[in-house]
């Protein structure tokens, strides 16, 4: 059965981790003493949050496509070729 592997209960831990660390970073981010936006800091922190796991899942359980890869791989590529100056 599926449920009955290890693979199962890792794609739940990382389909869970998404949206407690995105709540925990925008919860200290709007926190902070000075509120200046979300920043480029915090959208690359939150494409991988997102990204990493997700690719995770999808390779556990042969759903991965080249697709997928391709996406996800564009996603990470504009979140860090963004220049800071």
């Amino acid at each position: 059965m599926f449920w009955e592997s290890g693979t199962f209960w890792l794609s739940i831990i990382l389909a869970s981790s998404i949206p407690i660390v995105l709540i925990g970073v925008f919860h200290n981010r709007l926190a902070a003493e000075k509120l200046r936006g979300l920043g480029w800091k915090i959208v690359r922190f939150s494409v991988i949050t997102i990204s990493i796991p997700t690719l995770g899942i999808l390779a556990l359980n042969n759903a991965m496509s080249s697709e997928i890869a391709t996406l996800m791989g564009t996603a990470m590529g504009f979140a860090f070729g963004k220049s800071d100056a």
